[in-house]
């Protein structure tokens, strides 16, 4: 991509903040200025982990984040809670509702919000029903039966209506058209986010297995502080690799926050899968798209754009999908500095060493004096194999890759944090 000049003389200091107002639905996503922490990992049922959370309470809210993601709070048959079944049942492996409670209100003492990980495309059932299917939650609050399962469901004897997206061939399928359904979990939402629970935000899991329509209604229904969707799509592959053109697969996730109404940002996939294939394989140039925007959700839906290297699935253990080990600084010098909502995973800050927590809790903090946000404007400076380097808000400079570049001496610029291939500059104030 071609060079454009620097940017002219940024003001001596950020603008502040607008004002927000704090009793709106979704202020935190109209605000733009989250730092999330995913906190938890696969292996996290193992542990007493809704004390371990608490007892780092402090140093997150230290650190500059601002909500922290926690793993789903419903009884379940899987320990990671993927698999729930009596959803008002707060005991799970991660520890008891009062543990839970505990953690929410130390985070809620420094400052950080409690984001509940939602997962209502499926239910396990507790009682067998015609046939000797499980499809019945007798004796749960929400006593469903064979109505609330999608028909498609042969296997659990779903009476319901047709499956609107991917099956979760694992449990029975909930049709999200009943009224009955979406009222049940409407009221359940609304408990979860009052101050009986605590939590402030929702992250729904699987929505590609129903429509969009249905996560805009129950936000609009429980008034959370935000809310993200996981709507993981396969990125476009050609006979050399990864596409350079992943415009349509960004583009799915633009239409599923469209169908939400603007109701729910979404996990940034196309910026992970186009980032670690960049830094894996040193063809930087991958993020730039035809336009010269980024060329994931945050080039063309920032505000909505919930950027993250790896979760739960993708790292960790079970490592389907996962970051360069080696290119991790790389990728947060990169979203941390970038506009969307950018999400630390817990490995990376607590477990992959002093050297990677430090340099993360650096660029945070770079961020947060920068007031970067989501909506933050990128203006690309360099764009090859071995090297990107951009202007953000003309109060940050950056680079990643083993290409030399800085800008300009001249121009105020004082290195905040630097590392193997990768380092940032702020204007000095």
């Amino acid at each position: 991509a071609a060079a454009p000049a620097a940017p002219a003389a940024a003001p001596a200091a950020p603008p502040s903040p607008p004002e927000v107002d704090t009793s709106k639905t979704l202020w935190r996503l109209a605000h733009g200025r989250e730092v999330l922490l995913q906190g938890f990992h696969w292996e996290s049922h193992n542990f007493a982990w809704y004390e371990i959370v608490r007892e780092k309470a402090g140093q997150i809210g230290e650190y500059g984040f601002t909500g922290v993601w926690l793993p789903p709070p419903s009884d379940s048959i899987a320990p990671q809670g993927y698999l729930p079944r009596d959803l008002y049942d707060l005991n799970t492996k991660y520890g008891t509702r009062d543990q839970l409670a505990r953690c929410i209100a130390g985070l809620r003492e420094n400052g950080v919000h409690a984001m509940a990980d939602i997962v209502i495309n499926h239910r396990c059932a507790t009682t067998r029903g015609e046939g000797g299917k499980w499809n019945r939650w007798d004796g749960t609050r929400m006593a469903w039966d064979e109505r609330a399962i999608c028909r498609d469901n042969h296997q659990f004897g779903g009476r319901g209506g047709g499956k609107e997206g991917d099956d979760f061939t694992a449990a029975p399928n909930i049709d999200h058209s009943q009224d009955f359904v979406k009222e049940d979990l409407k009221e359940w939402l609304r408990w979860l986010l009052s101050d009986e629970v605590g939590f402030r935000s929702l992250r729904f899991d699987f929505t590609k297995g129903y429509g969009g329509r249905h996560v805009g209604e129950y936000v609009q229904a429980c008034s959370p502080e935000f809310s993200v969707g996981e709507f993981w799509e396969t990125c476009s592959y050609d006979g050399e690799g990864l596409s350079y053109d992943q415009d349509h697969h960004r583009q799915r996730m633009v239409n599923w926050c469209d169908e939400c109404g603007g109701s729910s940002a979404a996990f940034d996939f196309t910026t992970k899968g186009i980032l670690q294939e960049a830094v894996g394989r040193g063809e930087l140039w991958r993020l730039v798209d035809r336009k010269g925007r980024p060329p994931g959700l945050m080039g063309v839906w920032p505000s909505h754009a919930v950027t993250f290297l790896d979760n739960h699935d993708t790292g960790s253990t079970q490592a389907h999908w996962p970051f360069p080990s080696d290119k991790i600084l790389q990728g947060y010098a990169y979203i941390l500095t970038h506009p969307g909502t950018p999400t630390v995973f817990w490995d990376h800050l607590f477990d992959w060493g002093e050297e990677n927590s430090r340099k993360i809790r650096e660029l945070v903090a770079v961020r947060k004096r920068a007031d970067l946000h989501s909506r933050s404007e990128v203006k690309v400076a360099e764009a090859r194999g071995d090297l990107y380097a951009a202007y953000v808000d003309g109060r940050v400079a950056m680079k990643i890759g083993q290409g030399e570049w800085a800008p300009p001496s001249a121009g105020g610029w004082k290195v905040a944090s630097f590392g193997d291939g990768f380092a940032v500059w702020t204007k000095e104030t």
